[in-house]
């Protein structure tokens, strides 16, 4: 399995998610996988921050895409805002 126990509570930032039904499917179906090798439930919603992490930790090239881009733009201390001013994510 790829993905580890998840051991430490998921950060309180809400994400709107629209998911088709056949993917849905596959969260939960994986949930039920999480509860095989682990041996505890999961809520399929709980995954979803996980293995966005995992894809992130495991994509090397967006690795080193951002330890250079880090390097070459500064920093900016607050979320950038959408077009409407907010500065909720969404997707």
């Amino acid at each position: 399995m790829k993905l580890a126990r998840i051991t430490k509570p998921l950060r309180s930032v809400q994400v709107r998610v629209m998911l088709a039904g056949d993917l849905y499917a596959r969260l939960e179906r994986y949930a039920r996988y999480y509860e095989h090798v682990h041996g505890e439930s999961v809520d399929p919603r709980a995954l979803i921050s996980e293995i966005v992490r995992a894809f992130l930790d495991a994509d090397r090239e967006f690795q080193s895409w951002s330890r250079s881009s880090a390097n070459n733009q500064p920093r900016h201390s607050s979320a950038p805002s959408s077009s409407t001013g907010s500065t909720k994510a969404s997707a």
